[in-house]
């Protein structure tokens, strides 16, 4: 190699190592700041909460519907014609209190023929014991036969062409009227399983919008997110198929059933009183009876008395006295009065009203004593203890509160769909007349309470196992890392910290469960 080459060569060699050296240097810079940039903005994008001392409360919360300890349709014992009411809806009644009352008259003459059998039947165990027949005691009698011989003369002519025409005619109209009540009742089941479809498709739609939620609950613009809008409409509507389903299943199967049972009773009671027209041999042998009686009772008047005849008319009496607290038993039940201290709701009677044994004339509702029943799950059922105080709120009568207890706790479980769950009864006793039965009422019970102990939000958790853990800021940009900790009570928005963190320590406030992972290489994704 020549010596003017040689400088040119060393030349060459050295503008090599600069430029490399120069490129060396702009990557180390490049590297450097792309590293404080993820750094910072690692630092920038996660928001972290203090750990904090305060207080919590621990409760159990539910809804139901408000109910009566008491409701009941009132029937007459007996029939007849309704000739007074002597209240309205929405009447405070007392027990005992006359209600509406019936034609008596005819029960009226039964006390009193009941009373004169008795009577007589007395008079001849006396005239017996005595040993002396009065004329007029025969002649008494023989009138009796009289009596008798013609009621069955009655018997054995039957009843009238028109009268039976007329039962006919009412029983073709009563067959109809039940007819009628058996498809609406068709109807109501129809509607009612209808209902219930709904309430499952609300309920599904309910779980799938609540998946797509969870999927994406961690994002940041969360509260803005179509998931989170989807979520509520999907709540909403379950909530109003499911109150349908309940006002569905409550009234409108309930209210068929009772016009299908009333329809039933006029059609039994149409057939018997056309049955009561048709003259058979039965009712031709106890008129035969009844004469025979007569004749016999002559015979043994005229006749002298014996010790078995003294027995026989004794019987006479106690069978006279019964007749008679029946006559007057049913005298008393031709007035309809209240079983106990209520509320009137319905009155389904008017003056000139026909009723049965089997037609709802009044209702009532006992509202002294109010309860709610609700269902909750094991985890729930396990902190509620009977007679412990609880909370209600009604959201549609603003303002109203009121205190009540546990009555009732289920001592076994209800398994719906897979689902188990414990029932249980709030009462309370209210006077507000704002509060009507059927009306939702949110019930929270308190069953603990600390004071002065570490807190840290419900968001800034995430299960481990059977634990908790939480992540903290890592030192100088190092990734996010896991803390276990033990936990106490929940108020369904804070949680206790029982031990693994010291207050003021700072929590990632959303970490997702990848948080501790370095992400990228040396020069990022």
């Amino acid at each position: 190699m020549s010596s003017a080459t040689l400088p040119r060569r060393q030349g060459f060699l050295s503008r090599r190592w600069l430029v490399g050296g120069i490129i060396l240097i702009v990557l180390v810079a490049a590297f450097i700041v792309l590293t404080n940039g993820r750094r910072s903005s690692a630092a920038t994008t996660v928001n972290t909460v203090p750990v904090t001392r305060g207080n919590i409360v621990s409760a159990v919360n539910g809804n139901g519907t408000v109910a009566a300890e008491q409701m009941l349709a009132l029937v007459f014992q007996t029939g007849g014609n309704v000739t007074e009411v002597m209240v309205k809806e929405g009447d405070r009644v007392s027990k005992g209190q006359a209600l509406a009352r019936l034609d008596d008259r005819a029960l009226q003459l039964q006390v009193v023929n009941a009373q004169a059998g008795l009577s007589a039947a007395q008079t001849r165990l006396d005239q017996l014991r005595r040993g002396n027949i009065k004329p007029e005691d025969i002649t008494a009698v023989k009138a009796q036969l009289a009596s008798a011989q013609a009621s069955y003369d009655k018997v054995a002519a039957g009843p009238a062409a028109a009268d039976i025409a007329a039962a006919q005619a009412a029983v073709r109209s009563a067959q109809a009227a039940y007819d009628a009540a058996v498809r609406s009742a068709g109807s109501s089941s129809s509607q009612i399983e209808s209902a219930k479809a709904a309430r499952e498709k609300a309920q599904l739609a309910l779980q799938q919008a609540q998946s797509a939620y969870d999927k994406v609950a961690w994002m940041p613009d969360i509260g803005i997110r179509p998931e989170t809008k989807a979520l509520q409409n999907a709540t909403i509507d379950n909530q109003q198929a499911q109150a349908n389903y309940e006002t569905l299943s409550s009234t409108a199967e309930t209210d068929a059933q009772s016009k299908v049972q009333s329809a039933r009773a006029q059609l039994e009671q149409a057939n018997a009183n056309l049955a009561k027209l048709v003259v058979n041999r039965n009712d031709l042998a106890v008129a035969q009876a009844g004469v025979d009686q007569a004749k016999a009772n002559l015979d043994k008047l005229i006749a002298t008395a014996t010790q078995s005849d003294l027995s026989i008319q004794q019987t006479s009496v106690t069978q006279a006295e019964q007749n008679l607290k029946q006559a007057q038993l049913n005298l008393e039940n031709a007035v309809l009065r209240a079983p106990f201290a209520s509320v009137v709701t319905a009155v389904n009677i008017v003056p000139g009203s026909t009723v049965n044994s089997a037609t709802p004339a009044v209702r009532l509702l006992d509202r002294s004593t109010l309860h709610v029943d609700l269902k909750l799950n094991e985890n729930d059922i396990v902190k509620v203890q009977l007679d412990q105080p609880v909370a209600l709120v009604i959201d549609s009568l603003s303002g109203w509160k009121e205190q009540g207890k546990v009555s009732y706790i289920s001592p076994a479980a209800e398994n719906s769909n897979g689902i188990v769950t414990y029932g249980m009864r709030v009462s309370f006793g209210d006077e507000d007349p704002r509060v009507k039965v059927g009306m939702s009422a949110n019930i929270n019970i308190l069953t603990a309470q600390k004071d002065g102990v570490l807190l840290v939000p419900n968001s800034a958790l995430l299960p481990k196992g059977s634990g908790r853990v939480v992540y903290v800021p890592g030192a100088a940009g190092a990734p996010p890392q896991e803390v276990d900790v033990q936990t106490g009570l929940t108020d369904g928005l804070n949680t206790e910290i029982t031990g693994g963190l010291r207050e003021g320590a700072q929590v990632i406030a959303l970490p997702t469960s990848g948080a501790a992972r370095p992400r990228g290489g040396l020069f990022g994704n």
